[in-house]
């Protein structure tokens, strides 16, 4: 009979926990929950809190990388105070709004010290704030002084004063707040741009392949990289005339060719360097006696230098100076007289300078 009258003492004095109604923290991922911040305060207060004993609630918002902040609401005994702490270490506010808590509930907390939770360890013991009763007619209360709190705490406003409970407004609904539980999903990879393409229409003069100065036209298609590009040209030659009485011959070209490109300078001027080769058919058409037509092999490696002034995010005006050297050319002659005369033969180099109008898709710049 007297253990269990005993028993039933001890159980009536053992406070209840505080309800779930209690405490109120809303935290993002990587931060102590809720069960380790009563934790904190119980390691602060030396006991647990009884269910109606306190009401708090808090937020904790990220700023940027290494910075936390918290909105804190703590009503004791009928009185409410407001705080907002930041911090470097979401852990270091969790222990500070422990703090407060066990001061509210019994000044005497801070000259106990010591804490059974690691969270609450890096923050010094300070002086309380604390709270009264509201009797009937209770003078004002003269201002606590403000709480030290741990170095990495800043308090925007330490010295407020406790104001009575109001009635406090719901808190807004937060996005979907993600817990430890559930961990950020991976960023998708970054996602690989492809190689561009070019198509430009050229037009200039011509020195050295046919009997006279001629004007040439170039078509060329090309792929682009961030630094290089490959491209893909056809040439014509407008028809000379080589003449050497009683005889003639009239010289034109048609040749296509690939070249490289190194891509100096990406902005809105370009100066691409280029090496590659062209092939092609010389045809003559000769008139006099004994003359008639014939097509020969053209092959020439060339070197071209240029600028290219891009006026729109799509077209660009490029300027070219090719150089080439003759591979191999036919030569036009006349074999039917007594001895073989020659009509022409291309030099052995040759220059153009073409101007053109260039269309980019998906340039990689």
């Amino acid at each position: 009979m007297p253990s269990a009258l005993l028993a039933a003492v001890l159980a009536f004095q053992v406070p209840q926990p505080p309800s779930a109604d209690a405490i109120v923290w809303q935290a993002p991922a990587g931060c102590p929950d809720g069960r380790a911040l009563a934790r904190a305060i119980a390691g602060r207060l030396g006991r647990e809190p009884a269910a109606d004993e306190i009401s708090l609630v808090g937020r904790v918002e990220r700023d940027g990388a290494s910075q936390y902040h918290l909105d804190l609401r703590l009503t004791v005994a009928g009185h409410a105070q407001t705080r907002r702490l930041s911090a470097r270490r979401c852990a270091a506010l969790v222990d500070a709004a422990a703090l407060l808590t066990a001061l509210a509930l019994d000044p005497a907390a801070a000259e106990r010290g010591g804490s059974t939770d690691p969270v609450a360890s890096e923050v010094e013991s300070t002086s309380p704030e604390p709270e009264a009763p509201a009797p009937e007619a209770a003078p004002e209360p003269e201002p606590a002084p403000p709480v030290a709190l741990a170095p990495e705490v800043v308090v925007d406003d330490p010295a407020a004063p406790i104001q009575p409970l109001a009635p406090a407004p719901e808190p807004a609904p937060e996005p979907a707040l993600v817990t430890a539980d559930e961990p950020l999903a991976p960023a998708p990879p970054p996602r690989k741009r492809g190689p561009g393409a070019l198509l430009r229409l050229s037009a200039g003069l011509e020195v050295g392949t046919v009997p006279a100065p001629t004007a040439a036209l170039e078509l060329a298609v090309g792929v682009l990289w961030r630094r290089a590009r490959l491209e893909f040209h056809g040439v014509h030659l407008v028809p000379q005339t080589e003449a050497r009485l009683p005889n003639e011959v009239r010289v034109y070209l048609l040749g296509a060719g690939a070249r490289g490109c190194a891509r100096l300078s990406r902005g809105r001027f370009e100066f691409p360097l280029c090496g590659g080769a062209e092939l092609g058919g010389l045809r003559g058409h000769g008139r006099g006696p004994g003359a008639r037509a014939a097509t020969g092999l053209w092959a020439a490696v060339l070197v071209s230098a240029g600028a290219t002034w891009r006026f729109h995010r799509l077209l660009g005006l490029s300027l070219a100076a090719q150089g080439l050297v003759r591979l191999a050319a036919p030569s036009f002659d006349l074999a039917d007289t007594p001895e073989p005369v020659n009509l022409f033969t291309s030099a052995p180099a040759s220059l153009r300078l073409l101007l053109g109008l260039e269309l980019r898709l998906g340039d990689p710049r």
